[in-house]
């Protein structure tokens, strides 16, 4: 049992040392996805620019892309139990899936991997979501995963990431650009950094919400761990107390009957 305790302690403290270092890679995310953002708005509001809009538009008809996010280990709770129920609930949607435990909904995918092959080949995702901006495959994308708002606070989330919401902080901008390439391809390209990075955000957020699940239940399991030690020491000190009087009544038993002790 004492091994199994010290390895519930290890996987309790990486928990938390993976949830600081998630908030601390968001903040990067976080500090690009926005400069991409305002650089977007430049080119779209920009009344130098001379562009087509209505291109970036998807038609109605088209199909929707959703992205989901599970996790690739356990002690995590109901955590991919939810992601599976969408996963078969969205039967009509294209399906990128990542994360090992995600078995559900087998209809429509694209791309599947764990978060493991995610992150050590970030270009795959990158690719695929490239060709389906620029074709126009898809009216809507959307990830589906846990956010993390706070420790107590884990809930199934649905965020729209295209077609773009993004408020212009200007009302018409006035600068003139010397643009060499094609403006744009250069706004397509530029968008799909953005969703690019609004999926890396996602993946950063699902792997704060996973280790704070998963500290959650090492910590429920070390607290059970505790309390079956107790109860364990109390019956080894009853059976003690038990065999110790026994002891104690034998030997009165032989000290009545004159036998030599």
């Amino acid at each position: 049992m004492s091994n199994i305790k010290n390895v519930v302690k290890v996987m309790n403290f990486h928990s938390l040392l993976r949830v600081d270092a998630s908030r601390r890679k968001a903040e990067k995310y976080l500090i690009l996805e926005n400069e991409v953002s305002m650089m977007i708005d430049q080119i779209m509001n920009n009344k130098n620019f001379i562009l087509d809009k209505n291109i970036l538009q998807p038609s109605e008809s088209a199909k929707k892309l959703h992205i989901y996010f599970g996790s690739d280990f356990g002690f995590c709770s109901s955590y991919n139990s939810l992601v599976n129920q969408r996963l078969l609930a969205d039967s009509d949607a294209d399906k990128i899936i990542i994360g090992r435990k995600l078995t559900k909904g087998n209809h429509n995918i694209i791309l599947k991997c764990s978060k493991e092959e995610f992150e050590e080949n970030p270009s795959q995702l990158y690719e695929v979501l490239s060709e389906a901006f620029l074709s126009m495959k898809y009216k809507e994308i959307n990830i589906i995963f846990n956010r993390f708002q706070s420790v107590s606070d884990i809930h199934l989330e649905t965020k729209k990431v295209y077609p773009l919401v993004i408020e212009s902080n200007d009302d018409g901008y006035q600068e003139d650009y010397l643009c060499e390439n094609d403006i744009q391809q250069l706004l397509k390209e530029m968008i799909v950094l953005y969703i690019y990075y609004e999926v890396e955000l996602s993946h950063i957020n699902t792997n704060a919400a996973e280790n704070i699940l998963r500290q959650n239940t090492t910590s429920e399991s070390l607290k059970k761990i505790d309390e079956r030690d107790e109860i364990e020491l109390r019956a080894t000190r009853k059976a003690n107390k038990t065999k110790q009087f026994r002891k104690t009544i034998e030997s009165y038993g032989r000290f009545k009957n004159g036998e030599h002790i």
